[in-house]
This record gives C-alpha cells, structure tokens and sequence, in this order.
C-alpha cells in the first residue's frame, strides 16, 4: 500500500478571533483485484495550534492587512512549519469580519503567503461545513440515523450544517453571534450591528448604542433571539426568526434528531451562568449571555444536545483537516500544471432519466459552455471545469462518444484555451484522458480526475500529487 504524509494549515479569520493550526494528513493507496485502486485520507493528526488571538481590525470597516500577515508569518516560525512543506489548507474569513472592505484582498495576499495549494475563502456555506466537521457532527451523522445539525456561532453570526449520512445536505446563517452588541461592564451600549436592528425592531425590543441597558433587559433580547433561532430549525417559526437569516431560505429544515454547538458561544455554553451585566460584559459583549439562553431555549425542544470534539476551533481544524480530499488513484494529469487554484466548475448530465443519448448530451453541453463563456473570464486558462454527472453506465462507445462531443464544443467555444480540465463522480478519468488525448489536434493540454464529488461547492483547487498518481483536491465556495 502506498502511503504519504502530507502538511496542511488552517488560518481563520473571525469576527473576534484568528486561530492558526497545522495538521498531517495521511494518504493511502488502497485497492485489490476486484476494484480500481482509490486513494483516501487514512489518518488525521494536529501538530500544532496557535493560541487563540483577537482578530486586528483598523476599524469598525477594515481588517488590519499588516498584523495578519505578521502574526502568520510568526505562528510559522512558532510552529517550524517550512512554507514550502504546505500541500493542503485553508485561510478562511467569516463571520462579520468577511463583510469588512478590504476582506477579498487581504484572503487573497494571505494565500499567497500560505503555501502552495491552500484555500482562499470566505463562504458561510463552507465555513459552517468545516465547523461541522471540526465539531465532530459529519462523523456523528455517519452512525446515527436522522439529521445532525451543526451550529458554530461566533461572534457575527451562527452558521448551521446539517449532516446525514456523512454528508452535509443544507446549510444556512443567522445574524446571531457575540459581538452583534457590545457594552461596557455598566452596560452601556458601544455598538449595536446593523444586522439585528430590523429583527429588534418586529419583537419591539430596543438596545441601540449610547443606551443603558438593564440585566433583565439585555437577557430577554437574548432569550428572544436564541428562542428566534431555535423556532426556525424546529420549523415552528416565533419571533420573525426569518429576519435573523443572513439569506432567504428557498429549502424546507428537516427534521433534527441531535444538535451541535461549535464556536466561541458554543465554548461558553459549559461556562457558569452570568447573573449580573458585569459578568455578562466579562469580554465587553453578549456572548456570556446568549451562550446561556441558547441552553434555556433548546432545552426545550425535541431536538438531542450532543457535546462537540472541538467548541472554539472548530472551523479552523475543519479547514486545515477536512476540507482536503484526494482524487481517485488512476486519472489523467499533466503534473507540469499543478497546482491550480480556484477554478469554477460547471456541470452537466451525461444522462437524463437514466437515458444516454450523444444528441441530447451534446445540446447540454452545448448550452452550458455558452453560458460558461458569457460568465467566466476567457483570459484565464483553464477558465473553469467541466463536472460530468449522471453517469450509470460508460461502455466504450459512450465513452468515446463522450470525449468527442466534450473536445469539439470546447476547443470550438473557447479557441484559445491551452487547458480543458475535467471531473467525475464516477471511475472513468484515465480512461476519458487518453480518449481526448487521441483526438487532440491542437495540442490541448487535458486534465482528467475521478471520484471527486463536487456537489457541495463551486470551486475546485488542484494540488500537487500525494500518493501514486492521485492528487490533492479541494472543493469549495468563494463568495465575498
């Protein structure tokens, strides 16, 4: 069996706090003479983690660029972490903090100074997703039966995952976190987020910045805001809960047999109970109390408190554990690409209802690159990767006609790509490779992979190789 260590980071980048860690992933050739030979992470093992910073902000708009790139250059030291040993991660911004003005450039300048293959992202989606699987809830949702919610709350918002089966089906974020208000030990109000003043509003509940706020005042906005949550996700929705969601839900919750809390809130949640607003303010915000009335609220549910693996650093071990997977073991690569960061993936069916035909799949495929070439930036190369679903069975001739129909309409749509890079959910990559290979006439440099499954995100990383011919991929959602 082949195997190989490989090293990956995690950086996130909250709205009250930056952690850094580093993780070694094992990877593992796996196969017999009845199956293609797969690779998989086999074995997951932190090596380091930072202490936990507060987050450096110029302002109540900007992420300090200069401290950041200070402070990873320093956890590096710390950690003896040679940037070039760097295969696999994430650098992640969340929370409030990914609504800051400078948030794209400064994910973007700090990838760069990450390594070679890591993540550059600011996605609620994916950041609940890392948090769930950090906390434990994707791996809980793998033995139980049933639906496992994972909610990280921060100090800007919760971000919630449900997980079935081992997978993560939905995802959705409140305005609900910590550091929506923040106080002085008194209680006076030095800042109120924007965010909540519409929800404050419906409940006719006020805590506007200058105001003095009571005790009892400041945990019924709390409990009405932790109940508000908690009626969403039971689907008994109370107190204008949809005014809380960071976007309008167009999908039904199902019904949550266990929940998770991850996060800053989620830590505070084992923490003995304020009872006074200086106690409350300990850290000059809510956090204290909303940890408290979140118990009190979903105590009173139907849905099973589970305790997490990882409460605070949740998410940053998601994004330097988890988020990396690895392709299937026979593909298709020019390893002289590699690796190639951010590339949008745009699907199509092989089949529709079970059914092959060249004809259809060909009009399919003819659409989509022209809506592909009206999106993406043709300038890039390759300008996004073309994900093959809806595969039941590939014979020879389906194959063939495949790579025909996929060469023609991309090297006729986009003359002057160099690169066409393609995904699949099913055991094909090699094969498909040297079908393309075969009829390339105008020297298309191709890159084939399987086994990826690339519903869960928008984007693709392509890393370097990590275990025979398998490479190091991530899926992903960048959204500022």
């Amino acid at each position: 069996m082949n195997e190989s260590w490989i090293t990956s980071i995690g950086l996130d980048i909250g709205t009250s706090t930056t952690k850094f860690i580093v993780s070694h992933l094992l990877i593992a050739e796996k196969g017999n003479h009845f199956s293609l030979p797969s690779c998989q992470i086999v074995d997951r093992k932190i090596t380091y983690a930072s202490r936990i910073y507060t987050t450096p902000l110029k302002n109540d708009y900007e992420i300090d660029m200069n401290q950041l790139a200070d402070l990873l250059a320093y956890e590096y030291r710390q950690s003896q972490t040679d940037l070039q040993d760097v295969k696999a991660g994430a650098v992640i911004i969340t929370g409030e903090t990914a609504g800051k003005q400078n948030a794209e450039t400064i994910i973007h300048y700090l990838a760069d100074r990450a390594g070679d293959f890591v993540v550059a992202t600011a996605g609620a989606s994916l950041e609940g997703v890392l948090a769930g699987k950090g906390s434990g809830a994707m791996q809980r949702s793998e033995k139980v039966e049933g639906v496992i919610a994972n909610i990280d709350i921060g100090g800007g918002t919760a971000n919630v995952a449900l997980f079935q089966q081992g997978k993560a089906i939905q995802t959705f974020t409140f305005h609900v976190g910590g550091r929506l208000i923040r106080l002085t030990e008194e209680g006076r109000v030095e800042y109120s987020s924007t965010h909540i003043q519409s929800w404050l509003a419906a409940n006719q509940l006020t805590c506007k910045k200058g105001d003095l706020i009571s005790y009892d005042a400041l945990e019924k906005v709390c409990m009405t805001m932790s109940e508000s949550m908690i009626s969403y996700l039971t689907s008994s929705p109370k107190y204008e809960c949809e005014l809380l969601l960071v976007e309008k839900m167009t999908h039904i919750v199902p019904p949550i047999t266990e929940i998770i809390y991850s996060g800053g809130v989620g830590q505070m949640m084992i923490d003995e109970n304020p009872v006074n607003i200086k106690e409350v303010t300990k850290y000059g915000d809510i956090g204290p109390l909303l940890a408290k009335t979140l118990v009190s609220a979903a105590s009173d549910s139907s849905m099973k408190r589970r305790k997490a693996i990882e409460t605070t650093r949740a998410t940053v071990m998601g994004a330097g554990m988890q988020n990396t997977e690895v392709s299937g073991a026979t593909v298709f690569v020019d390893k002289s690409l590699l690796p190639i960061k951010n590339i949008p993936i745009i699907s199509v069916k092989v089949e529709e209802d079970g059914q092959w035909k060249k004809e259809l799949f060909h009009a399919r495929l003819d659409q989509i690159l022209l809506q592909a070439r009206g999106i993406f930036d043709i300038r890039h190369d390759p300008p996004f990767a073309l994900a093959l679903s809806d595969i039941q069975f590939c014979s020879y001739d389906i194959l063939q006609e495949i790579s025909s129909s996929a060469y023609e309409t991309f090297s006729r749509i986009f003359p002057d790509s160099k690169v066409l890079v393609v995904i699949c959910e099913a055991d094909m990559a090699k094969a498909l490779g040297q079908a393309l290979t075969k009829i390339n006439q105008i020297d298309l440099r191709i890159i084939c992979i399987d086994q990826v499954d690339f519903t869960h995100g928008d984007y693709i990383d392509l890393g370097l190789p990590v275990a025979g011919e398998a490479i190091s991929i991530s899926i992903k959602t960048l959204a500022f």
